[in-house]
């Protein structure tokens, strides 16, 4: 894996394009990374619930979703900080040998990586989430055994799995597009900004 700065992005034209079979299928999703994040907004739903699940199990209580909720301001900033690291979880999925480029996009308030390297559905799928569980999944996992007691490092923990997750959005939203639309046995490419996939 080779990983490439490219520094701000700005518009589709400073993506590469690779070359596609003539049978790629262009995934439905949004064509500019702010139409991405508005639609993947709907994300923020699930992520609520899983908050909730595990508050649930943590304080044996009914069940509601904000009664538990300790933010805190250092978990936040903790969580902010791993964008880099986030897309570097995403970009060691790829093959032995693939060229990553690492973006970000101020007006959409993200960063992303970008390879033309094909890859195959599961790995897709996989590279989409492996962040999100890395640094929100486990975490929110860690924060449930925490002792009560510990009050400060609950809230530190909490939050940081909480951001997160909601970072994430995006990427549950390329996940969710895999499963329902690439068959079995079938290979992702990113070509521009979208993503395609094909059958060999």
């Amino acid at each position: 894996m080779k990983l490439v700065w490219k520094g701000k992005y700005e518009n589709e034209k400073q993506l590469l394009v690779g070359n596609l079979p003539e049978n790629a299928v262009k995934f439905k999703e949004p064509s500019t990374p702010l139409m991405l994040n508005l639609v993947a907004s709907i994300f923020i739903i699930p992520v609520f619930i899983i908050m909730g699940i595990a508050g649930f199990i943590k304080f044996h209580s009914e069940l509601n979703i904000f009664s538990f909720y300790q933010f805190n301001i250092l978990g936040m900033l903790l969580a902010a900080l791993m964008v880099i690291p986030h897309e570097i979880l995403h970009a060691i999925v790829f093959p032995k040998g693939a060229e990553i480029q690492i973006w970000y996009y101020p007006k959409g308030f993200m960063a992303f990586i970008f390879s033309t390297c094909p890859i195959s559905k599961f790995r897709f799928i996989f590279l989409s989430l492996l962040p999100n569980i890395i640094f929100g999944l486990i975490p929110l996992i860690v924060w449930i055994f925490i002792p009560l007691k510990f009050d400060a490092a609950s809230k530190v923990v909490f939050s940081f799995a909480f951001f997160s997750l909601l970072f994430g959005i995006g990427d549950y939203l390329n996940a969710f597009n895999a499963i329902i639309q690439m068959p079995k046995n079938s290979i992702a490419q990113l070509y521009g900004f979208n993503s395609y996939w094909f059958l060999k």
